[in-house]
């Protein structure tokens, strides 16, 4: 045999080799390393999977949005905390809010409140919880304000407690003009009237 002839048989036997080597430890496992999972155990384990990816959600910390309009008009919300609703994934969930309105040529609105719902595709949000809010000389509280920006509105409604300078009044809603600033105060039944009071 020549040279050439043993060169290339160590060649093929250390291939042979090898792939006998890779083939063994990739494909066959001793049975010491092969787990049986009975079906009830199978059944757990699917369980306990399902639940785990149930109860995740995405938690957010210290977050802030911000989006300016065609007209030039920022909106600015900031929460302490948030997190994905469970039916909406446009729809987030928003704790100890503060948000901030400031229309092009007019004074900024403040809104604070305990929670909120943030739709991010829409910007519309819906404050709920000790709503408070800020707008040159008037102040109101109530339990909810919804804020709509395709319709430009604040819609504030449920126990509303609304003071304009020395005045002082309660109405069922009240609707305000974000843009032409105009507000609409109005009772659910109209035998009832709006409280007034001067102080």
């Amino acid at each position: 045999m020549n040279t050439k002839t043993i060169l290339q048989l160590i060649i093929f036997f250390t291939i042979i080799i090898f792939l006998f080597l890779f083939l063994k430890n990739t494909f066959y496992l001793n049975k010491s390393q092969i787990i049986e999972i009975s079906e009830s155990e199978q059944e757990l384990f699917e369980e306990t999977s399902d639940s785990s990816n149930k109860n995740k959600k995405n938690f957010i910390q210290n977050l802030n949005y911000s989006t300016v309009d065609s007209n030039g008009n920022h909106f600015n919300l900031n929460a302490e905390f948030g997190e994905e609703s469970e039916e909406d994934v446009n729809i987030l969930i928003l704790k100890n809010v503060v948000g901030k309105i400031k229309v092009k040529d007019k004074s900024e609105i403040i809104i604070k409140s305990d929670y909120a719902k943030y739709n991010s595709s829409s910007f519309d949000t819906e404050f709920y919880q000790n709503v408070l809010g800020l707008y040159e000389e008037k102040k109101f509280y109530s339990d909810n304000l919804d804020l709509l920006f395709k319709n430009n509105k604040a819609i504030i409604y449920n126990n509303i407690k609304y003071f304009d300078n020395k005045i002082e009044s309660t109405a069922d809603e009240i609707e305000f003009d974000i843009i032409k600033g105009d507000i609409a105060i109005k009772m659910f039944n109209k035998k009832e009237k709006i409280k007034i009071l001067q102080k």
